[in-house]
């Protein structure tokens, strides 16, 4: 038992010679979430030793011209703002909201906008919830190439290079959660192209966990659910099969190692600036792979644009370099299938699980949690989780909770579990609690106000 828990907070943060505003979120462990507005307030993992990781953001390019609408250009943060939403020790939440615009300020469409959520538990993991609002003011950049949603980014300061934390044999790993493994090698491939060209396995596969290889800090990852429900997508215009389409940065035209963005100010690029010799210089990202809506790979190709409010959620974190794949596989399959919930009945009450002093909402992807809601002035809930996979670090949410959570009891397998090895909050009338624990077998939980 840990006895991790949350931090959240404003502060100044000072990345590769630059300082500014930033929110971060603390958990005790050798990485945190940093939002910072020399980056646009993009979501980035802080690894240590001047390295971050990103899972990127929403972007489209048009066909009109070679301009990026994406928040990165927002250098004059006319649009990106972030806001803490909720904090405690049981887990924080940070939006992040931001236009697709290009270096000249203009928007996609008029008034394409995106938001982000930042769920974040103790783990360090956090459900990154991404939600867009495609325009309709103007025809500004008219049909889209593409529309992006996540890329494996990792950020380098200034006097550092990629190639001083990169393992060379597994740049960047992807599983499926069910055993499959390929590896992109550094330096990455020759030539861009969809990952399905490269390994064509991937189009059956249920998931993609995306873990950066790197030595010396902990290893970030985004996991990411092949859903059409979780993570919304248009069947790969690549291979024609049924996944979303990921497209591999090769060397085409040199290393994908760039150097606009973040700690800078510089407006004068289209599309991306390459690094080359400014490489340990400046500070640079570099992109390894990313994953979209929608790409087009020719003219025939449709890209529909995505309904307004459509929404996609990943899980993004980091892990120990040394640590067990097979962990990441059983954190993504404990998101993936989560535990049937039974609930625990007080006599005379009828068994229709959607009725009752207290009722089972369901698993809310959105929050990584069991959601429940109380019709009781008695603060007690009871249930048994019945898994088909490892539960991993579960969260409960509670409406209508009274107690305050540090005379909050959680019992189980009916024994009192020890406050080390859990964390709760409430939010007005809403208790969060979180679990460090991982189970295998049918286990029954109470939580109690005292």
């Amino acid at each position: 038992m840990s006895g991790a828990t949350v931090k959240a907070f404003e502060t100044q943060f000072e990345f590769s010679g630059a300082r500014g505003h930033a929110v971060i979120v603390d958990f005790d462990k050798p990485w945190r979430f940093v939002f910072w507005d020399k980056a646009q307030y993009v979501g980035c993992v802080d690894l240590g030793n001047g390295v971050m990781f990103t899972p990127e953001w929403c972007e489209v390019n048009s066909p009109n011209d070679e301009e990026c609408y994406e928040p990165i250009m927002d250098k004059k943060l006319r649009w990106s703002r972030v806001e803490i939403l909720e904090a405690g020790p049981a887990r924080a939440r940070v939006k992040w909201s931001y236009a697709l615009n290009d270096m000249r300020y203009k928007v996609f469409h008029g008034n394409t906008m995106a938001d982000e959520i930042y769920t974040i538990y103790p783990d360090g993991v956090a459900v990154r919830e991404v939600m867009i609002w495609p325009g309709n003011a103007s025809k500004h950049g008219g049909n889209a190439n593409f529309w992006q949603v996540e890329e494996w980014i990792l950020i380098n300061r200034a006097g550092s290079r990629p190639t001083d934390f990169i393992r060379p044999s597994e740049a960047l790993t992807l599983q499926s959660g069910a055993g499959d493994v390929v590896k992109l090698k550094w330096p990455l491939p020759a030539k861009d192209g969809p990952l399905c060209g490269f390994h064509p396995e991937i189009a059956d596969w249920k998931n993609y966990i995306g873990r950066i290889g790197l030595k010396g800090v902990p290893n970030p990852f985004t996991a990411i659910p092949k859903s059409q429900a979780l993570f919304p997508y248009i069947r790969c215009a690549g291979c024609g099969k049924d996944h979303p389409f990921m497209k591999v940065f090769g060397r085409k035209n040199g290393h994908p190692i760039y150097y606009h963005w973040p700690a800078t100010d510089m407006e004068d690029f289209i599309m991306g600036a390459l690094a080359h010799d400014k490489v340990g210089k400046v500070a640079t990202h570099t992109s390894f792979m990313n994953c979209n809506y929608a790409w087009r790979c020719s003219d025939d190709d449709f890209v529909p644009t995505p309904f307004a409010g459509t929404t996609w959620y990943m899980l993004v974190g980091a892990v120990p370099e040394e640590s067990d794949p097979a962990k990441l596989d059983q954190l993504m399959l404990s998101y993936r299938q989560p535990a049937a919930v039974v609930m625990t009945r007080d006599a005379g009450e009828k068994g229709d699980p959607r009725r009752g002093r207290v009722i089972f909402e369901g698993f809310d992807y959105s929050i990584r949690a069991y959601a429940f809601r109380q019709h009781s002035d008695e603060d007690r809930v009871e249930f048994s989780l019945q898994p088909a996979k490892p539960i991993v670090n579960p969260a409960f949410r509670i409406l209508n909770w009274s107690t305050a959570p540090e005379r909050t009891r959680v019992k189980v397998n009916g024994k009192d579990l020890d406050p080390r090895g859990y964390a709760a909050q409430t939010s007005g009338r809403d208790l969060v609690v979180w679990v460090d624990d991982v189970w295998l077998d049918r286990t029954q939980i109470g939580i109690f106000g005292s």
